[in-house]
């Protein structure tokens, strides 16, 4: 008798399983298209090298929300900027090797004046919280003890490029964009080789050239 409730029950519990499934996969996929910006990236400099990262956003901050961060950091600092970020609502996920991705807290993106595009996005964690080993500076470079990670990338008009992170360049206000970022962008270490901003079909790499929520 046990045998026969087993086979009975066999096939409803594989359509249990088979409709989970499809009830997974169909969140996930609603995750990815309802980004508006997705990046991809490998580590470089870092223990963990070539460790690949990825960067979903679901939306970029508003006006005020990226004023509050910004005023945070440029009238208080360091410290106020930390406990303003982790406040903010989550924006989108980076996702590393790590066990765990980290929570987005902020995202601005703008045109250079050579039709690439410039983004950053912080998060209230540095990166290797998870996993310590994989996110250690290499070679002479002198990491920072920010309890916070800024990245800021740099692509040009085909939507690749290079990153670069606070783990080794000093975070700064940019009065002139309104926008936390990285200080001396140029001559800081670079992060993250090999970006890319898949293109999704009937969108344009960058959305705007206009900062966020305007």
């Amino acid at each position: 008798m046990k045998s026969n409730r087993f086979l009975r029950r066999g096939p409803a519990l594989t359509f249990l399983v088979a409709a989970i499934l499809a009830a997974s996969m169909s969140h996930v996929h609603a995750q990815t298209k309802g980004t508006v910006a997705n990046f991809t990236a490998t580590a470089v400099n870092v223990t963990g090298a070539p460790d690949p990262l990825k960067i979903d956003l679901l939306r970029w901050s508003t006006d005020a929300e990226r004023e509050q961060i910004f005023n945070a950091l440029s009238e208080k600092g360091e410290k106020e900027f930390l406990s303003v970020l982790s406040k903010q609502p989550t924006l989108g996920y980076i996702w590393t090797s790590e066990s765990a991705g980290y929570s987005v807290r902020y995202a601005y993106q703008t045109t250079t004046p050579d039709g690439g595009g410039r983004v950053i996005v912080a998060t209230d964690k540095p990166l290797g919280s998870w996993n310590p080993q994989i996110w250690k500076a290499t070679g002479t470079a002198t990491a920072n003890p920010y309890e916070f990670t800024v990245i800021e990338i740099r692509l040009n008009r085909r939507g690749t490029g290079e990153g670069k992170s606070s783990l080794f360049a000093k975070v700064t206000a940019d009065k002139a964009a309104k926008t936390v970022a990285l200080e001396n962008y140029t001559a800081a270490t670079v992060v993250l080789k090999e970006v890319k901003a898949p293109q999704k079909p009937g969108a344009a790499t960058l959305q705007t050239g206009k900062p966020a929520g305007r």
